[in-house]
This record gives C-alpha cells, structure tokens and sequence, in this order.
C-alpha cells in the first residue's frame, strides 16, 4: 500500500509547477523524502511492527538471547586480524547498528547498516595501506562485520531486516546499500548457527561457555 502511494505520487510531482524543471535524481529525493516522512512517523512504524510480531516476535527473542549468549566470542574466535581486533572503529561501527532500532523509517535503517558497513571498510583498507598489504575485500570485510553485529546486541534485528526489505522502495532497493543488507542477512544467519566448528576456538571450550551463558539469562 505504501509502495502504492509513493508510486502514485510521482506523476503529480513532475507536472507541478514547483518540479516542472527538476530532473529524475531530483524526483527520486522527493520521494525518498516522502517515503521517509510516511514510514518516520511513529505510529506508522509501530504499527507496521506490530503487525509483523505474529511472525517474527519469537525470532527477534530468539536472536536477542543468542547473541546474549555469545557475547564470550572474542575477534580471535572469527580469525579477525590482530590489527583490527581493538580497532576504535569497531566500536562505532557497533553503536551504528544499533541505531537501527532508534530510527524509524527504512531508509534511515538502511543508511545505519550502510554507515556501519563504510566505517568496517575504511578501517580495513587504512590498516592495509600502512601494513603495505592488498586492498580490503569481501573476506576481510565478513568475519569483522559479523563480529560488530554480534557485538551490538540490535535488538527486533529480525523484524528490521523484513521492515527494510519490503518498505524501501523498490527502485532504491539495489547498488551498495542493498549489497550491505545482504551482508547484514548474512551475518544473522551465521549467528543464528554459530557453533565450535565454524569459529578458531575448542568446540568444548564453546559449548561450555555457551551452556553456562544460557543459565545465567535463566
């Protein structure tokens, strides 16, 4: 139904007179703007959510006490570099995902998991130019931004990745944005599995800790 509005809007855009001389970049910023002004206001966006809890509520608990729970996995555990394991930027990457759940349309989530995604990379492609090393890629990129996810505790993560997903119009749903919402996707998916085989640590020595985690948020 959104995507309904903002699509019938846009030919009352271009024959204004305020827009008779704006180009198609311009229009897109109208709507986007649009768009955030629908999906910002707080009972659109709380309403929205609500009507996704049937669905996703369990996930979004479920998600929370798991990362909870791992929050003893340490950068080591992902083979993250010895350089970026007490990196500033990681911190600020973290507190930027979590902004997630602190604005409310689909376009300032996105431009969150983007910010998060563009501070990971600049720090990692600055450590390799003073080391002399390859320019940062996908590789390097992964393991450190599951690492920021995980360590961010985002809570309803879930719900804002369907939120984002469905509501973000679909023309501005491509390029590098939509390229780090995949990224972001993955990153929960790995968490949601995450076990002793896939990380560089004894898989007595997770489980263990994994078990007494889970009895203390008992």
């Amino acid at each position: 139904m959104v995507h309904d509005f903002l699509g019938a809007m846009e030919n009352p855009f271009r024959s204004h007179k305020l827009w008779k001389e704006a180009d198609d970049d311009d229009i897109q910023e109208v709507l986007d703007a649009l768009e955030c002004f629908v999906l910002g206001n707080s009972q659109v966006c709380e309403s929205v959510y609500q009507s996704m809890e049937s669905e996703l509520g369990q996930k979004d608990a479920t998600l929370v006490k798991r990362m909870w729970c791992l929050q003893f996995v340490q950068p080591q555990h992902l083979d993250i570099k010895a350089v970026h394991r007490s990196h500033p930027a990681l911190s600020l990457a973290r507190k930027m995902l979590h902004r997630i759940q602190q604005v409310r349309s689909p376009q300032e989530k996105m431009e969150c998991v983007f910010r998060a995604a563009r501070i990971i990379f600049r720090m990692l492609n600055e450590t390799a130019a003073t080391g002399n090393s390859d320019i940062a890629c996908a590789d390097d990129f992964l393991p450190v931004f599951i690492y920021a996810v995980l360590k961010s505790q985002t809570p309803q993560l879930y719900s804002a990745l369907e939120y984002m997903a469905l509501f973000r119009r679909p023309s501005r749903l491509g390029g590098e944005r939509h390229y780090y919402l995949v990224q972001l996707q993955t990153a929960v998916a790995f968490i949601e599995h995450m076990d002793g085989a896939s990380l560089t640590i004894d898989p007595e020595e997770f489980d263990t800790s994994l078990t007494l985690k889970f009895q203390a948020w008992e």
